[in-house]
Formats: structure tokens, sequence, C-alpha cells
């Protein structure tokens, strides 16, 4: 795969590129980075840091996989009875791969900073990586909850999804206007909370997320709804916005003007508008009937935007303005209110999720090979090629 993504104003763009980063979490500085400081001394000097990343990444795809297979329609939450349901020391198997994922996650950078073999192939490579994984974490919990009960509505997982993924655009929409990667304060502690709510779920089963908190009545689902709700609403948004007046304010941005610095958003907007007008004219309600495949496809266009993103932020170049994957999509919409046979209308859901899987991964490949061959490095060795 040697297609040309990448021009030479972008490539020689990655040459100045120099990787700027604050962590301001408690969370961080106290319990994580040092765990991480102390792990990552008994990793082998000739493993590639890359490889890490893959491999945590691997392992959040096997949790998505697996919950694919026994939970297609994100119903197992509401209990067996649905027909649907994880075996329960699979929820274990989940808690250590989350909590190794994010172990590796966290120590991929300092075992680059430990070889000498920091690059921005490397940086580009795990937030690549990180953009698919969100979505792959977060649909794998949706299995936890079901949706279809008064307690949550598949509607309201899709806004949940939605707040899920921007929370971690605007971590990047905050670097494309200021060059600084300020990393958000929850995700961290989020990481680690999913990892014991796997190992919870395996001990209490999917059940115990129904009940509630006896001494003030509320349920744990709605412990979770908050938590989503308020940590966007009060921490990351708030942060994000803050961070980028100041850098306009003391003229310490990327020399971008401010509304250069609100175009990430249209391709976002775009998405959001187009899945959105699937989901209100769908002939026979894709969102409740195909929610994983519906939210998999969203998933997937959401990760090459904000892999294009990463890609104009580190070359130094403007952003894109339309996503290539919502062309296709945008076409599907012309036909999608006559398509009166619910098979047909899953088809053409199914085809669509397969062509922008293709398309993305597609990308990725390429813009790693192009990168790889620029940099005279290898992807997953140390070894000079």
């Amino acid at each position: 795969m040697r297609w040309q993504y990448l021009n030479q104003e972008e490539i020689n763009g990655f040459d100045r590129y120099k990787y700027k980063s604050m962590d301001t979490s408690p969370v961080s500085n106290y319990i994580t980075h040092p765990f991480w400081n102390f792990i990552v001394e008994y990793f082998p000097k000739w493993l590639a840091p890359n490889l890490m990343t893959f491999t945590g990444w691997g392992m959040l795809f096997m949790v998505y996989a697996v919950t694919s297979y026994y939970d297609p329609h994100l119903k197992a939450g509401l209990g067996p009875h649905t027909g649907y349901q994880v075996p329960g020391f699979w929820w274990m198997i989940f808690a250590a791969a989350q909590f190794i994922a994010h172990t590796l996650d966290g120590c991929d950078g300092k075992q680059a900073r430990r070889t000498n073999s920091s690059s921005p192939l490397g940086e580009l490579f795990d937030h690549g990586l990180d953009s698919m994984a969100i979505w792959l974490i977060t649909l794998s919990l949706f299995c936890i909850f079901g949706h279809g009960s008064p307690s949550v509505t598949m509607l309201e997982l899709y806004i949940m999804y939605f707040i899920c993924l921007m929370g971690f655009f605007i971590a990047h929409w905050e670097k494309y206007n200021t060059g600084m990667l300020y990393l958000p304060w929850a995700y961290d502690s989020s990481q680690l909370m999913i990892a014991l709510v796997y190992a919870v779920t395996c001990f209490t089963g999917v059940e115990f997320w129904k009940s509630g908190i006896p001494s003030v009545g509320i349920s744990y689902m709605n412990v979770f709804r908050g938590t989503v709700y308020g940590s966007f609403i009060t921490i990351t948004l708030p942060m994000c916005i803050f961070n980028v007046y100041q850098a306009h304010v003391t003229n310490t941005c990327r020399s971008i003007t401010p509304s250069e610095g609100m175009m990430p958003f249209l391709p976002i907007a775009a998405q959001f508008l187009l899945f959105t007008t699937w989901v209100l004219i769908s002939p026979s309600n894709v969102l409740l009937n195909q929610p994983r495949l519906l939210l998999s496809a969203i998933g997937i266009v959401f990760s090459n935007i904000t892999c294009r993103l990463i890609v104009s932020t580190m070359c130094g170049e403007p952003c894109e303005r339309f996503n290539i994957l919502l062309y296709p999509l945008a076409a599907i919409l012309f036909v999608v209110p006559f398509l009166k046979a619910e098979g047909t209308e899953v088809t053409a859901l199914v085809f669509y999720t397969f062509l922008v899987a293709v398309l993305h991964v597609h990308y990725g490949i390429c813009v790693v090979n192009q990168l790889c061959d620029h940099l005279k490095i290898r992807c997953f060795s140390l070894k000079k090629p």
C-alpha cells in the first residue's frame, strides 16, 4: 500500500514538528505516571514502542469483538431474558485487557525516550489508534447497561456515545489551536474506572448496575449517566475552551485566526448531521435494530476525521473542511427513504461500514508507510531498514 496521502509540504511539516504536552491531572501525576515509570524498566530495550501501542489497541479490539459476538444488539445488559448474555468469566478478562492496554498506552512514550526512538510517527501512531480505542471502549461498555429499559433508551446511548467521542476530539481541537496537547483530567481516572467496572460485573452480573444506592435511591446507571455528562460539561469542555481562549489572547496559539481555529468542527458537525438524519428517516429504525453496526460506522468515520486533524496539526497545515468518507454516506441518504424492506437498509449499512473500514485502514497504513520511508525507520522494529 504505497498510496501517497501526504504531499511534500505535509512531509516537510513533520520535520519541523516538536511534541509539546501538559498533564496536570492528580491521578496521572501521583498514581499512573509513577507506576508507568516503574513498570517500563521491565520492558526489553529491543521492544519497539509502536508495537506496545498496537498490542494494547489489539486488546481493546478483542473486547469489542467478543462483546459483538455475544451481544450484537447491545441488549445483554437487560438480563438473560433477552437471549443475549456475555459469559461471566469474560468480564474479568475484559478488566485485565483494559488495564494492560491502558498501561501499554502510558508506557509507549516512556519506552521511546528510554530507547532514544522518539519520532513524529510514534505520536501519530499512538493518537491515531487512540481515536479508534475511544469508540471501541465506549461500545464495549454499553453492553453492561443495554438499552430498551426505562433507565436508558437507545437514543440516550446515541447521545452519550457522541459526547464520549467529542471529549476525545476537542482535546485535539485544542491542540490544533494552541500547539499544546493538554491531556484531559478525566482520561486516566476513567480508564481505571472502566477496568474496575468490568471486574465488578464479573462477580455481580450486569443486573447489579440496574440496582441503586439504597441510602439515596440513585441507580448506578444514573451515576454512569451523570459521570459522562458531568465530566464533559463541567471539566473537559470548559478547560479546553479556556486554554484556547488564553492562547489567542496571549498570542501563544499556532498563528491561526479564531475563525480558522473553529474549522475542525465542520467535518464533525457534518458527520453528526448526516448520521442523525439517517436515524430520523430510517424506515426500519436502524438505531434500535442495528445499534452496534451503526455506532461502529460512526466510530470509524470519527477516527478518520480525528486522524486527519492530528496530521494537519503536526505538519502545520490547515485542517480539512469535509471528510471524504461522508460523501458515500450523503449519497446513501438519498435512497434510504425508499428502502422499505429492513434487510435492504441493513445491507446498505453493512456496505457503508465495510467501505469506510477499508478506506480508513488503507489511509492509516499508507500514512504510516510514508512516514517510515521519510524518516528511514520501521514501525514495529527499532532496527534501521
